[in-house]
């Protein structure tokens, strides 16, 4: 896969075009590259009053989805880029104007056009048939071209007359390689002749230069604009899948509302086309797809597939069918009826497709939700997507326990999502200037080691050992915490210059030692690393800065190195337990700024981490506990076992005894849970992230009290917080939300503060709110290991949380 520029001409081909990401295993960590992208922004009206942070609120679920038949898309008013913050504000996927679009959506059956307005209404919807080889027989495919290009201008022309449209969006029924913009084929419409590559975009501007045009996949136009919904938000990758004249597939990113394309063919999820078995009962049949090959997906599981199995069930004299009625109808009517012979069919026409998306779900673990549209699935409704569900739950998913029937919808058919789509697309490019999709690098990634008793006992470990660079001799800068250096200098020289490893000892170190403190994690301070970096006369890529220290010191360090020359490699070595299991192994670096924590910063890769719980038994007991307040963060979204862990040897850690085994497997299930949050999402393209658990209001809490919260203390404050905000809900049983609370106290961490008050924490969830692009974003917790997203949190229940721990607190100190 390669993300490809899909500009053809100065006509927009939108079929796709950011690479997919990869998760991998361990401590292995992808980082994806970051091209340009583009942003929707819709408005529901009637919104009620705006809760803390005053940008946004809970949108409802009218999102046209099954189940509960009959839903509509919402009203979006799209604006151009991100600007003006409006009530209920969501991130999508496309830069847009707000203008009015003519829009097509042209299949093998139907061809839809319609005027889609500023505020995702449809004006003047038309349905005729499409000039297919089924409704125009006997015709060559050059025809069939050519009556396609007349039927979408005439119909753009008339539009434009009544509503002054010069942009318009055309969604088709036709695979179209998104390098070239070329249609390379469509069984549906032009069955299996040749000649099927055709320049569409080109001749529909040659036969109508007034118009603005943009030419795009069906399934890709309906999977853009699933992606824009706002219910879709939190979703990492959305499939959408048409079920009509023919099948296709196309995955979205919906971050980015990229779709990704093969670098060889342009294409994406061409399903339809891929082989399938078939059997009905014991009866194995093999029939012909429209492309003219036999034995594909789309013989069996498309609108026409199904229509040719009843027609030679029909001819075979099955009794439910008669010839003088249209067969689908009655397949329709009998399905709905129970009628055991129909549903044998419906099984049977369902198994194949059920089986390629378990395909698709296996080798793409990023998909969090399917989407199918279509003729098939809406014409079939609740009994298509229970037979389709209970097919894919009969062979299911290795080592998945339960239904897959949550992750897979059916879109409601008034819903018209292609021609939202197209609209979305052709809006993008509306602003009269040509476009241009920059491909990011290849994915990088690095490596976050586990290497006890190696770097703080000075027997060292070679992945962090230096080659010659060219300065002709092996040099390393080392910006390292004053305390651990004197603790473990001569450690930390012998591992990194080698002379443990049996090499000859003669790299070259120049340390910079640093007693760094939050309040010293400034601008200044950067100042002072860069002038040492010119100093050292830092190679760019030869010579990486390795950083030991704790979090706050990791944080100034990585921040620098990332600003310096626009970046240079680093090695992180945390030496503090927060260090090690949160701010150490990201991506993110930062440092304060105008009184606010973490209000400057950057994404940077390091080039490793190396984690060496050796340096933990000198570590000051309070900033042990505080690295305890991040193991239970992730462990309360993302490991009931890490919890549990925590409960049970609660009082243990907090007095900084713990059995080493015990310590030992609390940092690995901290650093696997945090990173399999953070892998996929590093650049933070989705802000719905449960790794943020307990940093919606600790930042204003470790920046603003006295006496002072270290790091972790006041995300163990937020915490309680957050329980608390859950069980008010309703959201979280009592007696759990007292057991977080219990297990907080016995590591030690502080549950309330005697100066936090609600005027604070509503400035903070406000703070925070902007950082997440005008929503709160809040994971309030259902149970241990399962947390949801909202964002209407009021200041009324911020009070009333607050006073229940104030509460709770005078009850255990009596």
């Amino acid at each position: 896969m390669q993300d490809l520029a899909a500009c053809y001409r100065e006509d927009r081909i939108a079929d796709g075009i950011r690479p997919a990401r990869h998760k991998e295993t361990a401590f292995h960590v992808l980082n994806q590259s970051e091209p340009f992208s583009r942003e929707i922004r819709y408005t529901c009206r009637n919104a009620p009053a705006p809760p803390v942070g005053g940008c946004s609120r809970r949108v409802p679920d009218t999102n046209g989805l099954l189940p509960g038949r009959g839903r509509t898309m919402c009203g979006r008013t799209v604006r151009r880029g991100t600007g003006s913050r409006g009530t209920g504000t969501g991130t999508g996927v496309l830069m847009t104007t707000a203008e009015a679009v003519a829009v097509f959506d042209v299949g093998g059956t139907h061809a839809r056009s319609a005027v889609l307005d500023g505020e995702g209404r449809l004006h003047d919807l038309a349905v005729r048939a499409a000039p297919s080889w089924v409704s125009c027989p006997g015709e060559e495919a050059a025809s069939l071209h050519q009556r396609l290009v007349n039927l979408i201008v005439g119909d753009a022309r008339r539009l434009a007359r009544r509503h002054r449209v010069t942009v318009v969006g055309v969604s088709l029924g036709a695979a179209i390689d998104a390098r070239t913009g070329l249609t390379v084929g469509s069984g549906p419409l032009w069955g299996d002749q040749g000649g099927h590559r055709f320049d569409t975009a080109g001749a529909l501007r040659d036969a109508a230069p007034e118009f603005r045009w943009t030419v795009v996949n069906d399934v890709t136009a309906s999977a853009v604009a699933l992606a824009a919904q706002p219910d879709a938000q939190h979703l990492r990758r959305l499939a959408a899948v048409v079920v009509g004249s023919g099948i296709g597939l196309r995955t979205v990113e919906v971050g980015t509302g990229r779709v990704p394309v093969s670098a060889d063919s342009g294409l994406q999820g061409e399903i339809g086309h891929l082989p399938a078995g078939f059997r009905i009962g014991s009866r194995e049949l093999v029939l012909r797809c429209d492309c003219g090959a036999t034995g594909h997906l789309s013989a069996y599981a498309s609108g026409r597939g199904i229509e040719r199995i009843l027609t030679q069930l029909a001819t075979e004299g099955t009794p439910w069918l008669a010839a003088d009625v249209p067969l689908t109808s009655q397949f329709t009517r009998a399905v709905s009826d129970g009628d055991r012979a129909a549903l044998t069919v419906l099984e049977a026409v369902t198994r194949p497709l059920a089986h390629a998306l378990l395909s698709v779900l296996s080798t793409d673990a990023e998909i969090d939700r399917v989407v199918l549209t279509g003729g098939v699935p809406a014409g079939l409704g609740r009994e298509y997507l229970e037979c389709l569900t209970a097919q894919m739950d009969a062979v299911g998913l290795y080592g998945r326990s339960g239904s897959l029937a949550d992750k897979v919808r059916v879109a409601s058919p008034d819903a018209e999502l292609a021609l939202h789509g197209a609209g979305l697309l052709a809006r993008s490019g509306a602003a009269g200037a040509r476009s241009w999709t920059v491909p990011g690098d290849d994915p990088k990634s690095y490596s976050v080691v586990m290497a006890p008793n190696t770097l703080a006992s000075g027997r060292g470990t070679p992945q962090v050992t230096a080659r010659p660079g060219r300065h002709g001799a092996a040099r390393r800068l080392v910006v390292a915490d004053k305390r651990v250096w004197e603790l473990y200098g001569d450690a930390l020289t012998n591992a990194l210059t080698g002379g443990s490893t049996g090499g000859s000892g003669d790299v070259t170190l120049e340390t910079l030692l640093l007693a760094p403190g939050e309040s010293g994690k400034n601008l200044a301070a950067v100042s002072d690393l860069v002038d040492a970096f010119d100093r050292f006369g830092l190679l760019r890529r030869s010579e990486p800065v390795i950083a030991v220290g704790g979090g706050v010191l990791l944080d100034l360090v990585g921040f620098t190195a990332s600003i310096y020359r626009r970046g240079v490699p680093l090695i992180k070595v945390p030496t503090t337990l927060l260090g090690m299991i949160d701010a150490g192994i990201g991506v993110k670096t930062a440092i304060n700024y105008g009184g606010h924590k973490s209000r400057l910063g950057t994404y940077s890769r390091p080039s490793q981490v190396v984690i060496d719980p050796g340096f933990l038994p000198t570590l000051d007991p309070r900033e042990y506990r505080c690295g305890l307040g991040e193991a239970i963060k992730i462990a309360l979204v993302a490991d009931a076992a890490l919890f549990d862990l925590l409960d049970a040897h609660g009082r243990t850690l907090a007095a900084g005894t713990p059995d080493p085994r015990v310590e030992s497997e609390i940092i690995e299930r901290s650093i696997a849970a945090m990173l399999g949050e953070l892998v996929g999402n590093l650049g933070e393209d989705r802000l719905d992230r449960l790794a943020d658990i307990g940093h919606a209001f600790s930042g204003a809490l470790e920046m603003s009290l006295e006496p002072a919260l270290l790091h972790g203390e006041a995300v163990a404050v937020d915490l309680a917080v957050t329980v608390m905000l859950s069980r008010n809900r309703g959201l979280l049983p009592s007696a759990v939300a007292d057991r977080v609370i219990r297990v907080l106290t016995d590591l030690g961490l502080p549950t309330v503060h005697p100066e936090m008050t609600p005027e604070l924490l509503v400035e903070a969830l406000a703070h925070t709110s902007l950082h997440r692009d005008g929503r709160q974003r809040l994971p309030l917790l259902k149970d241990v290991g399962h947390a949801v997203f909202v964002n209407d949190v009021t200041e009324a229940e911020l009070c009333e949380a607050l006073t229940a721990l104030r509460s709770r607190q005078l009850q255990v100190m009596s």
